[in-house]
């Protein structure tokens, strides 16, 4: 079937109209990912292509609508677990995949993200393992409780400040000079 164009009059086919839209839309996507990883993201894109094929705009478009989300998300997702993947671990999964390519190690073309998101999901599980580790040594050694201690330190001090005030022991000068040494301000005063 043949189409019109309204501006020129130029006539061509209905599949090259839906062709331009899908490449506008994959434009559009392509414009929209984060800019660390746009030239990672153009080389796994190729990944999805057959030899002596070029990859269509619309599978373009639809695997990168794919990523998007998670890109923005900064998380990824595997068999119901959801794990915070911020862009440096997103561009590391992807050197990795180009890595990979370069050494043959991949079968291409590619069907599906699965590979990519299981080296994101690896690096995320990995990175929340270390955060976690840790976490509990610090619980271990007593480092949490140092904070706690450093505040209830700090408030005994600002109680100490405040009855000095209320029973004129001191001014309100050398009282709000004091509280601004323990990190408070005057307002800590009428408190």
């Amino acid at each position: 079937m043949r189409v019109t164009c309204p501006s020129c009059a130029a006539q061509f086919s209905l599949e090259s109209a839906l062709q331009m839209d899908a490449a506008r839309s994959a434009l559009m996507r392509a414009l929209a990912m984060p800019a660390p990883l746009a030239g990672l993201l153009a080389q796994y894109l190729g990944m999805f292509r057959s030899k002596g094929r070029v990859l269509a705009f619309d599978r373009a478009d639809r695997l990168m609508a794919e990523l998007l989300p998670m890109l923005d998300a900064a998380q990824v997702q595997r068999n119901g677990i959801t794990r915070a993947a911020p862009l440096p671990v997103w561009q590391a999964a992807l050197d990795e995949m180009v890595e990979l390519r370069a050494a043959d190690k991949l079968r291409l073309p590619l069907k599906s993200h699965g590979y990519l998101l299981e080296i994101v999901f690896a690096a995320a599980d990995k990175a929340d393992a270390a955060a976690e580790r840790t976490t509990e040594q610090q619980r271990r050694s007593g480092e949490h409780r140092a904070a706690g201690d450093d505040r209830i330190e700090r408030l005994q001090k600002l109680s100490l400040i405040r009855s000095a005030f209320e029973l004129q022991l001191v001014d309100r000068g050398e009282s709000i000079r004091r509280l601004h040494e323990i990190g408070y301000g005057e307002e800590a005063l009428n408190g």
